[in-house]
């Protein structure tokens, strides 16, 4: 089996752990959502004032497909300037309160995380556990304590781990100290029992060791 095959199908079994089927696919690593893509809204110019984040929030309301393609935009866009960068994590963030789609929640999360990992490599001035710490502050403030969403932030947060993302030690790093922040009854029940790519492996020692017991 291949290791995006084993992820996908690791996050799968995790997203059914938090109480509904969530379809995800993985396209080039990334884990996206999907949903109708409207190709034609710029939303790097929508989000560039606080004003313009509202107006694009406010558009959201009783309008699915518009929220999915904003939704798919923010966890897939690579914004270059700082200040589009932080108009990114705001809407994101923002979104993130405001839906009720399961789906996009988890992209959202992804794409925060993705978002987050691209400030550390390339900032080498970035404390890693400070930058985990502020974003697990904010995602938490963001979904107001609801269990399904506190249960879904952790889900990409393994997928990243698990599937090569991290390139670096500073990355890993600031996954494992997001992930440490998280609370401990949801991240017992959503942690890995087997590390991806060595499940057979495993499998295997536990089947000798238990054929010698019962020698």
């Amino acid at each position: 089996m291949t290791t995006t095959k084993q992820v996908r199908e690791y996050l799968l079994r995790l997203t059914l752990l938090i109480g509904r089927r969530i379809p995800v696919i993985l396209v080039s690593g990334a884990l996206v959502v999907s949903g109708e893509i409207q190709r034609d809204a710029d939303f790097t110019e929508m989000i560039r004032t606080p004003a313009g984040i509202q107006s694009t929030l406010e558009r959201c309301d009783g309008h699915p497909v518009f929220e999915t393609a904003l939704a798919n935009w923010l966890e897939a866009a690579e914004p270059t300037s700082p200040e589009d960068r932080q108009a990114v994590r705001k809407t994101s963030l923002r979104l993130l309160q405001d839906t009720s789609d399961p789906q996009l929640v988890l992209g959202l999360i992804d794409g925060l995380l993705r978002h987050a990992l691209a400030d550390i490599k390339m900032d080498p001035a970035i404390v890693p556990a400070d930058h985990a710490r502020a974003l697990h502050v904010d995602i938490v403030k963001a979904v107001r304590g609801q269990r399904s969403k506190l249960t879904a932030v952790l889900v990409p947060a393994y997928g990243l781990r698990e599937d090569g993302t991290l390139r670096s030690e500073r990355q890993a790093s600031f996954i494992e100290d997001f992930l440490n922040r998280a609370d401990p009854r949801l991240a017992n029940r959503l942690r890995p029992a087997q590390r991806i790519g060595n499940s057979a492996e495993n499998r295997r020692e536990q089947s000798d060791a238990g054929t010698g017991s019962r020698r």
